[in-house]
């Protein structure tokens, strides 16, 4: 679990377009976006997280390198294969995920992953983000004055869709973006993973990622004979 799909987000940060069920068509077409990189000027949080309030909900971290350690070994663990089931999110739902996937996305390129972890869930920091990246790394990282990515290493947001709402009141939705890493991921480059969000005092944060979903629901899969 790599500290970019943790923190975007990307992790990024964070959905989309309307379908019947997400066990149907997964054909629709992804949102179009104005700027398939979002600016990293875009990364404004209203109250943005400290290292305090992140050691307050997790504790103390782990040393130094503990965090990529977890993260190799949790990517061999099997991936999620088969995706909930929802109702077609409103339209204001739809608009409030597509935002929070810009601004989420906006803020890994401006490299500000405080702002980024302002944006999932306290039970997500401890399920998640804790166990596989909050060590004393990721603690210099945050404390450090964020430094934009080069313009040709940001993220690409190619698009999101097939919004939905699940039976537990959470929506979900599948996020289409190309990581400048350096290490070739997903099909051609092209990654997809499916973001569920919580509403926590009348904002939407991350809750959950299920993540590598390109090979079964990404644009570029292959339909199953």
């Amino acid at each position: 679990m790599s500290r970019f799909k943790m923190l975007a987000s990307a992790s990024v940060i964070a959905s989309l377009s309307i379908m019947a069920t997400l066990g149907g068509s997964f054909a629709q077409d992804a949102t179009p976006t104005s700027d398939i990189s979002p600016n990293p000027e875009d990364c404004v949080i209203a109250n943005p997280r400290t290292v305090a309030d992140l050691q307050a909900i997790y504790g103390t971290p782990a040393p130094a390198g503990a965090g990529e350690a977890t993260s190799l070994a949790e990517m061999a663990t099997p991936e999620v294969t088969e995706l909930p089931t929802g109702t077609p999110a409103d339209a204001a739902t739809v608009a409030a995920v597509e935002e929070w996937v810009h601004v989420n996305f906006a803020c890994v390129n401006a490299g500000n992953y405080l702002a980024g972890l302002s944006m999932v869930t306290e039970e997500m920091i401890v399920s998640s983000v804790g166990e596989s990246v909050y060590d004393e790394d990721l603690i210099a990282a945050l404390e450090a004055s964020p430094v934009a990515l080069p313009e040709g290493e940001q993220v690409d947001l190619i698009g999101v869709r097939n919004v939905i709402v699940l039976e537990d009141g959470r929506v979900g939705a599948l996020i289409d973006y190309e990581a400048h890493s350096g290490q070739t991921e997903g099909i051609n480059g092209k990654e997809t993973d499916f973001f569920i969000f919580k509403q926590v005092d009348g904002v939407w944060l991350l809750d959950d990622v299920y993540q590598n979903m390109e090979g079964l629901y990404g644009p570029e899969a292959t339909p199953a004979s």
